[in-house]
């Protein structure tokens, strides 16, 4: 094989390596939240948040303050996944990304984004909650009051970067829920 014919068949199998794994990742991830599943696009979000995560993590002040670690989301019981995320999602869009306003404008990008990202999974999850698959529980209650409660300690844009910052957590979780790496 001559120079131009190997440098031809290598751009043609990179090309082709770049390609193949693009509509696994626009085709989103399944996720089957008791029994209701759920389409969620982690890739975009992912992509949304990392853009932003320094900032918010920067702009952090109140690094002992938690709203949602891994551990709150790993322990959910997988009856109450659903109702727990569809009111997480609510309170990201109508309380979290309302009090964020941010100077730059490809950071207005990424949190719109991710509030429509957001809004979209809700939505869904409502869809589920009036067909009567999404069970809310004492243990989701629970939980949901808890991340509420530490959020109202803090100033709106505080609440809201601290909130932002912590998205990681959610993102993993939507990630690898259900894969056997909960």
């Amino acid at each position: 094989m001559d120079t131009r014919a190997f440098q031809r068949t290598t751009a043609l199998l990179l090309l082709g390596l770049i390609t193949a794994g693009h509509p696994l990742q626009a085709a989103g991830r399944l996720l089957l939240l008791g029994d209701c599943a759920v389409t969620v696009h982690t890739y975009e979000m992912r992509r949304d948040f990392t853009e932003m995560r320094q900032i918010m993590v920067n702009e952090d002040k109140h690094i002992s303050t938690r709203l949602i670690s891994k551990q709150t989301m790993k322990e959910l019981q997988p009856l109450e996944s659903c109702c727990f995320l569809k009111q997480l999602l609510s309170f990201y869009v109508e309380r979290v990304f309302s009090s964020y306003v941010p100077n730059q404008s490809q950071f207005r990008r990424n949190t719109s984004n991710l509030a429509n990202s957001f809004l979209s999974i809700r939505n869904d999850l409502l869809k589920c909650q009036e067909e009567m698959r999404c069970e809310c529980g004492a243990d989701s209650e629970a939980r949901l009051a808890t991340i509420h409660a530490n959020y109202e300690k803090l100033e709106p844009r505080d609440g809201a970067v601290k909130a932002i910052g912590e998205l990681d957590s959610l993102l993993e979780w939507m990630e690898t829920y259900g894969d056997g790496r909960k």
